[in-house]
């Protein structure tokens, strides 16, 4: 799961797939943005069926944690 989540992330930022790791922050160390997040969030919906809203995204700050999150809701 977490090198889908590593693919989908490399789909729209320029960021070396073998870079990202479980513990990279999605903003400070990606440097993903709100935009870049909505998108995350509606890729990550379409792939797994798991939304990740605005308010899960306050809580869920990494690669791994999304990750977590999603093994969480299904």
């Amino acid at each position: 799961m977490l090198e889908n989540i590593k693919d989908i992330i490399c789909s729209f930022v320029d960021v070396e797939h073998d870079s990202i790791t479980a513990d990279s922050k999605l903003t400070a160390d990606l440097g993903l943005c709100s935009m870049d997040l909505a998108m995350l969030s509606s890729e990550i919906e379409n792939e797994f069926g798991v939304v990740l809203s605005p308010k899960v995204f306050a809580t869920v700050k990494t690669v791994g944690a999304i990750a977590e999150y999603i093994e969480q809701q299904k």
